[in-house]
């Protein structure tokens, strides 16, 4: 459209339609089983517009035909038989008779004035300069020199005012959200024009089928639509000084293009003379780009000035180009800082997804502690026992219910000890320590969060054990080694957390849990890590499942129960035992033990052990467990 003409129709002085159309164009009223004004349509080439209903008949249903000529000229043809079309500054143009004017071309069709015109570079003005993005001033041309500040007191006193103003716009854009609004505002009183709007661009829509038109009605003023290349301009606010004046309020799509295309400040002056009747309502308009911080034009500060009465109409000034401008570099800056504080409050909800609220702040300010490196760290993965048996006895819902209870409480545990949060798999939770930020003391923490979780239990328990007919139980793993930190997501959805075998080997260690029969199971390297501070029994040498090297892994406990020593020696004396082939006496160890601790899990897994090694010693005697499964 943008290589077309611009057909602007009034009525009664007022701007009632624009649009754009290229090639010919025949103009008239309304016909039989035609729409109403202002239909157009195209077929074999010819677009038709429609000015009028089919009973104004001042008007003829074939009136005038538009042809395009080269040199920004066109031919008007009087299809009427009987009615002259009265042409600006050409006289009548007679029934049946052809016409070629320079453009633009102003003439009358009764009670309506069509305006027709270019599109084409050089009906516009413009400042030299391309637009720069927000906060950048390199190579602008100063206001102030456009300016005598050596003038008289008034004019220094008026550009204070224009400052004051502009500064104004600026700071709201912090602290208001209505910005926009005083930025229309100030086309008005900061420059001195009838109207201004803040339009911004919208995401192209699919072509439509070549011969048809958006026939869609279209209101004018805040929200509105002005279709341009590439997209669509919504009319994001508006300013007026006539009460209502949005209503016959349409952006010119010539200006609009050409602050798209080249980035720059354009104007245009039409009619700048003496008012005649067919050019009342004409426009002098103003157009500034609104850039992004990557340059790219994300709206435009439009602004005109009307004729009014039989006045004569000032045009548009390069000063007030500029001071629309800069108007429009403000409008950026806020936009952008609006878009900086939206990405930040976007970022730290991400962030909080995962960190703390104190670590989510260190790394707002240190987004480098974020890029993908090798990190010495600590993971723990929980995993709530039953949940596929619990969820097909209760359904979805209830099952979701309780998860999420559940999550929730192991989560605050997790952040208590200043964990990551890494991932929820199902009924599975993921922590890490020692990244983003080091943690000297992270597999202290990453226990301290286990003991935390399974000291939850009874008050989880005691909402959710009559509902679910059962208690929720937990297995937890704990492994400390060195892993790739980083984004383990995608660029589509990014996740911050570990991978490499030590996030492996920690899950398995969750898996041992089950076969071993108690809650919380830890590899050596961090029972190491932890210090001897928590209460351990060394449980045996395990080949995980997918992992080749064996893991030796310890019980934890938070609080140890009456004869915990003397079921740690007796079991670590058994086990030692048992590595040495002494089958016999492992065995002896292990009944004693049992006769006194009879659930104790570890050592009934050690007695069958024991027990398929009797009466004979295998040749292949393997002291390395190999788990059962996952």
């Amino acid at each position: 459209m943008s290589s077309g003409l611009e057909y602007r129709i009034y009525d009664r002085q007022q701007l009632v339609y624009s649009t754009e159309l290229s090639g010919q164009v025949e103009l008239g009223r309304q016909d039989k089983g035609e729409d109403k004004p202002f239909h157009q349509s195209q077929k074999s080439g010819l677009w038709r517009l429609i000015l009028a209903r089919f009973d104004e008949d001042q008007i003829s249903r074939k009136h005038v035909l538009v042809e395009p000529l080269p040199d920004r000229r066109l031919r008007l043809t009087n299809l009427s038989k009987s009615v002259p079309i009265v042409v600006e500054d050409s006289g009548d143009l007679k029934p049946l008779a052809t016409l070629d004017l320079p453009l633009p071309v102003v003439f009358l069709l009764g009670p309506k004035t069509v305006r027709v015109q270019s599109t084409a570079e050089d009906q516009f003005e413009c400042l030299p300069e391309v637009a720069t993005p927000p906060m950048s001033l390199v190579g602008r041309t100063s206001l102030a020199g456009q300016l005598n500040l050596a003038a008289p007191t008034r004019d220094v006193e008026m550009f204070i005012r224009w400052l004051q103003t502009t500064l104004g716009v600026l700071q709201s854009a912090a602290t208001s959200d209505d910005f926009l609004v005083r930025a229309a505002g100030a086309v008005i009183d900061l420059v001195g024009l009838d109207s201004g709007g803040v339009l911004l661009r919208q995401p192209a829509s699919p072509p439509r089928a070549e011969g048809t038109a958006d026939n869609s009605p279209r209101p004018e003023g805040e929200g509105s639509g002005v279709r341009g290349t590439s997209g669509e301009w919504k009319v994001q606010t508006f300013a007026s000084l006539k009460k209502g004046g949005e209503a016959d309020w349409k952006p010119s799509q010539g200006i609009l293009g050409k602050v798209l295309s080249e980035k720059r400040t354009f104007w245009d002056s039409p009619g700048t003379g003496a008012v005649g009747a067919s050019l009342m309502g004409v426009k002098a308009v103003v157009a500034a780009p609104i850039l992004d911080a990557q340059g790219n034009v994300i709206g435009a500060l439009y602004g005109d000035r009307r004729l009014h009465g039989a006045r004569i109409m000032q045009p548009i000034s390069r000063l007030e180009a500029l001071l629309v401008e800069l108007l429009a570099s403000v409008v950026a800056a806020g936009l952008a800082r609006v878009k900086e504080q939206e990405d930040k409050l976007r970022t730290v909800a991400l962030f909080e997804q995962f960190f703390t609220p104190e670590l989510s702040r260190m790394l707002m300010a240190q987004p480098e502690l974020l890029d993908p490196r090798d990190a010495e760290v600590t993971i723990l993965v929980c995993d709530i026992r039953g949940y596929s048996r619990i969820s097909e006895r209760h359904g979805a819902a209830r099952s979701v219910e309780w998860m999420n209870d559940a999550l929730g409480v192991l989560s605050e545990c997790v952040r208590s000890e200043d964990g990551a949060l890494v991932d929820y798999t199902g009924d599975e939770l993921m922590a890490m320590w020692g990244a983003p930020v080091p943690q000297p003391d992270q597999a202290r923490r990453a226990c301290q969060a286990a003991f935390a979780m399974l000291r939850a239990l009874p008050e989880l328990n005691r909402r959710w054990q009559p509902i679910l007919g059962e208690a929720t139980r937990l297995g937890i793993g704990i492994n400390s080694a060195s892993a790739r930190v980083g984004n383990v997501g995608s660029k589509i959805k990014w996740k911050y957390g570990a991978q490499g075998n030590t996030v492996n080997v920690a899950s398995r260690v969750q898996g041992a849990t089950k076969y071993l029969g108690c809650p919380l199971v830890v590899t050596q390297a961090t029972h190491a890590q932890a210090g001897p501070a928590f209460a351990a029994r060394r449980l045996c040498r395990a080949r995980v499942v997918n992992v080749v090297q064996p893991v030796t892994l310890y019980e934890l406990v938070g609080d140890p129960p009456a004869g915990w020593a003397e079921l740690k020696k007796g079991y670590e004396d058994a086990l030692e035992r048992f590595e040495n082939k002494d089958f016999q006496q492992a065995a002896r160890f292990l009944g004693k033990l049992l006769s006194e601790h009879p659930h104790d899990g570890p050592a009934l897994v050690l007695m069958s052990r024991t027990i398929q090694c009797l009466p004979e010693s295998p040749d292949d005697f393997d002291p390395v467990w190999q788990l059962p499964g996952k």
